[in-house]
C-alpha cells in the first residue's frame, strides 16, 4: 500500500508546471507524524569530507528533507556587518554552471523546496524533495553546486545590498526591530552578538564582492558543515546523500570559538523616541550557552514565570490583574556563546514606569522563591505532553537535528529531554533560575510610547 502511494504521487506530480506548485499539498494530503514517538533513532557519521551528519530514516511520505548548517552567520561577519546575510541570500543568484533563472527553473523541474537563511549563529541552505531517485538526485546536484560554488553575479551582489539598505529602513520605522537592535547591542557590546545581522548604511557601502567571496571560502567548508538529514531513504542512500552535497566543498577548518560574552557591570535603561502610543519593551541579560544540565530546570521554569502563555506568572500579574500590558512573555535564547534571557512587553506609553515596576517585582520575587511544586507539575506536563507535537513532521524533526549537530549536542536529547524535563522539581527550577539570571544587573530597553506620554495632564 505504501508503495502504491508513493508511486501514484510521484506519477501526479509528473508534470513540470505542477510539481513546484503541489509538492507541499500533496505531502500534506498523504502525511502521517514523521515521528509518531518522540524519540526516533537518530544514526550520525562523518562524511569524508569531514561534514558531520544526522540522519532519522522515515517512511511515512514519499520525501526528504535535508539541512546544511554552516557556523557562517552574523557573529562570523568581522569588519564586515552584514556580510553573512549577503552570502547566505546571493547563494541562491547562480553558480558556475546555471545562473539564477536556471537554478529556480531546476527546483521547480523536480518540484522541490530550496532555501537559504543565516541568523547570528549560522548559515544554512535546506530543501525538500520528493525521495524518487529521479526527483532528489537532480536536487542534491543542484543544491551541492550553489553551497560550494556560487559566482556571486556584480549585478546581484548591487541588488542584494540595496534589498538590505531597504529592510535597514524598514526597521527603523518598526519600534519592535528598534527595541530589538538596541538590545542586542546594550547587552553584547562589542562582543560579534551585538552588532545588527544586515549589517549598517555604512558597513553595507563597504562590503565588497570579494569580502562576500572571502566570507564564503571560509565558512562554507565541509569541516564547518553539519547535514540533517530526515526522510524515505535507507542508510545507503543517505550516505550517498551526503557526500554529493559535501564533496565538491572545500575542506576548510571549523570556525573558530566565539569569545566569551561579559556580564553587564550594572542596570542599564536605554529609552528612544518613536512617535507611538504603545512602549516596545526588553528586559534582560546574557544568560545561557546551548547545552549544559541547567536548561530542563530553566525550560520549566520560564515555563513557569513568561513562556507559558496565558498560564504564566507574568501574564496573570501584569495583563490580568492589572491591565497594564498588551502582551507579555520571558524566554532564554541559548545559542554557542551565552545567548539572552528576555522578558518582552508593549503597554501603554504613559504605563511603562508602572509596568517595569510590577515585572521587576515579580522578578525578584521568582529569583528568591521559585515556582510552587504545583506550578511546576503542571509546567512539566504542559512541556512533555506537548513535546511530540514539536517533531511530529519531517521539517520540524530536521530543525530539531540541525540543532543537535550544529550545537554538537548528544544525539540521545530527543531520547532524553521528555525524562530530564520529568524530573525537574520546583527547587531545581528556582535554583537554575537564580544561578543563570538571579539579582545581576539587567538591560532595560524602551522604545516609543511617545504619544500617550505626551497626552499626559
Amino acid at each position: 500500500m505504501a508503495t502504491d502511494k508513493r508511486s501514484l504521487l510521484v506519477s501526479w506530480l509528473a508534470s513540470s508546471k505542477l510539481r513546484a506548485r503541489t509538492l507541499t499539498a500533496a505531502l500534506m494530503l498523504c502525511a502521517a507524524p514523521a515521528a509518531v514517538h518522540a524519540a526516533p533513532e537518530v544514526q550520525q557519521w562523518s562524511t569524508p569530507a569531514g561534514a558531520r551528519v544526522l540522519f532519522v530514516e522515515t517512511h511515512e511520505i514519499p520525501a526528504v528533507d535535508v539541512r546544511m548548517t554552516f557556523a557562517a552567520g552574523a557573529a562570523r561577519d568581522g569588519e564586515h556587518p552584514g556580510v553573512a546575510r549577503l552570502t547566505s541570500n546571493l547563494l541562491m543568484s547562480g553558480t558556475e554552471s546555471l545562473n539564477g533563472d536556471a537554478l529556480a527553473e531546476a527546483y521547480e523541474r523536480e518540484g522541490a523546496e530550496v532555501s537559504t537563511g543565516a541568523a547570528r549563529d549560522m548559515g544554512w541552505v535546506e530543501f525538500r524533495s520528493l525521495s524518487d531517485e529521479a526527483h532528489l538526485w537532480p536536487v542534491a546536484r543542484t543544491v551541492a553546486d550553489l553551497a560550494a560554488n556560487p559566482t556571486f553575479p556584480p549585478g546581484e551582489v548591487e541588488r542584494l545590498i540595496g534589498q538590505q539598505r531597504t529592510s535597514l529602513a524598514r526597521k527603523a520605522q518598526s519600534p519592535g526591530a528598534l527595541a530589538s537592535r538596541a538590545f542586542w547591542r546594550t547587552v553584547y557590546g562589542d562582543h560579534p552578538y551585538g552588532h545588527e545581522p544586515l549589517g549598517t548604511e555604512e558597513s553595507l557601502d563597504a562590503i565588497t564582492r570579494d569580502d562576500i567571496r572571502a566570507f564564503h571560502e571560509r565558512y562554507y567548508a565541509a569541516a564547518n558543515a553539519n547535514l540533517a538529514i530526515v526522510g524515505d531513504l535507507s542508510r545507503a542512500e543517505a550516505e550517498r546523500l551526503a557526500r554529493t552535497l559535501t564533496e565538491s566543498l572545500p575542506q576548510g577548518e571549523p570556525a573558530s570559538a566565539l569569545p566569551r560574552v561579559p556580564d553587564p557591570e550594572a542596570d542599564e535603561t536605554v529609552r528612544e523616541d518613536f512617535p507611538s502610543n504603545q512602549a516596545h519593551v526588553l528586559i534582560g541579560r546574557p544568560a545561557v550557552a546551548r547545552g549544559g544540565d541547567r536548561w530542563p530546570a530553566l525550560v520549566v521554569a520560564n515555563h513557569v514565570l513568561g513562556g507559558g502563555g496565558f498560564s504564566s506568572r507574568l501574564m496573570s500579574e501584569v495583563r490580568e490583574e492589572r491591565g497594564l500590558v498588551y502582551g507579555i512573555s520571558s524566554g532564554f535564547s541559548p545559542m554557542s556563546a551565552r545567548g539572552p534571557f528576555r522578558v518582552q512587553l508593549q503597554t501603554r506609553g504613559d504605563q511603562t514606569g508602572e509596568a517595569l515596576e510590577v515585572v521587576n517585582a515579580q522578578l525578584k520575587r521568582f529569583v528568591q522563591e521559585g515556582p510552587s511544586a504545583a506550578e511546576v507539575d503542571d509546567a512539566v506536563s504542559n512541556i512533555t505532553g506537548g513535546f511530540p507535537l514539536e517533531v511530529d513532521s519531517n521539517s520540524e524533526l530536521t530543525g530539531y537535528l540541525s540543532m543537535i549537530g550544529f550545537y554538537e549536542l548528544p544525539t540521545n536529547y530527543l531520547q532524553q529531554y521528555r525524562d530530564r524535563i520529568a524530573e525537574v522539581d520546583a527547587e531545581a527550577a528556582r535554583v537554575a533560575f537564580a544561578e543563570v539570571v538571579g539579582d545581576q544587573p539587567l538591560v532595560r530597553v524602551i522604545v516609543g510610547g511617545n504619544r500617550a506620554r505626551d497626552a499626559q495632564p
